[in-house]
């Protein structure tokens, strides 16, 4: 190729609406590289079958993209076709994030004009109570698949023993995620999923065994559809005010969701879930 067939780096700007200082930061991050640099003048050339390339890296950037996917669209698909499930595979997560993104901006709006949803919030006295549980240090991100993993192993460790516990989850055996702290993608907390188990269990790996003892607690009851994120928010802001308003809250016992059904066999209406404040009453 001769050097008149090129295309010099401000003409490659303008073909591809990329400005010269763009080209030269994926240049330097390996995307998209010069076919020729003069050896004395340092100037930029390329050739026209990179304006493809080009026009793809800037308009993925523009979609804020990451680099790296930008990388692995270009780079490592075998073909258009791969290419482009690459990148569907990458917007899909987008528009699950974005999804939940404005569902947590309709819950911020609400929360700031207190707005949150009416709730109907009861106490109840709970009797001493043998827990089977496994925790885990957790970011937002690792929350949901730590709670499908821990509550299968759970039920399986059951199953392998019984009597331990009845294999439904019921309002007299309920299943317990108690939350130490805030669990946000930039803030991690420990997490524990627990079992009500009979009071002869005993520790297995990755299973410790807890006496939880007698206490009062603040509750509200959600359907399965009020328990998603960040709706169940409303709940937690509910029972928290109740909370100060009558009581103080307990200084061993966190915040914590008692599953009372299984949420996976219940219907849009049935409730499966209280959201729970153990408290000192005042």
């Amino acid at each position: 190729m001769h050097p008149g067939e090129l295309l010099s780096i401000g003409e490659f700007a303008a073909l591809t609406r990329l400005t010269v200082k763009a080209l030269r930061h994926y240049d330097e991050q390996g995307l998209l590289t010069p076919v020729r640099v003069d050896p004395f003048s340092s100037y930029r050339y390329y050739a026209p079958d990179q304006v493809r390339r080009a026009t793809l890296i800037g308009t993925m950037r523009r979609m804020d993209a990451p680099l790296a996917v930008v990388r692995e669209v270009l780079d490592l698909a075998d073909g258009p076709e791969q290419a482009a499930e690459a990148f569907s595979a990458w917007w899909a997560a987008q528009e699950r994030h974005h999804e939940q993104r404005r569902d947590i901006g309709r819950y911020l709006t609400r929360y700031l004009r207190s707005q949150g949803a009416a709730m109907n919030i009861r106490t109840r006295a709970v009797p001493e109570r043998t827990l089977a549980v496994m925790s885990r240090e957790l970011y937002q991100p690792e929350l949901e698949p730590f709670i499908m993993e821990a509550f299968s192993t759970l039920f399986d460790h059951a199953v392998a023993h019984p009597g331990l516990r009845d294999l439904d989850t019921t309002v007299e055996q309920p299943t317990y995620v108690i939350y130490h702290g805030s669990v946000t993608p930039d803030s991690s907390a420990l997490v524990e999923a627990c079992v009500v188990v009979s009071p002869d269990a005993r520790p297995a790996e990755g299973i410790s065994i807890r006496l939880e003892p007698a206490h009062e607690e603040a509750y509200a009851s959600l359907t399965r559809d009020q328990v998603v994120f960040p709706d169940i928010l409303d709940a937690y802001d509910a029972v928290a005010t109740w909370v100060m308003a009558h009581g103080a809250a307990h200084d061993d016992l966190p915040p914590r969701e008692v599953y009372i059904a299984d949420v996976m066999r219940a219907d849009a209406e049935d409730l499966v879930c209280d959201v729970v404040f153990p408290f000192v009453p005042r």
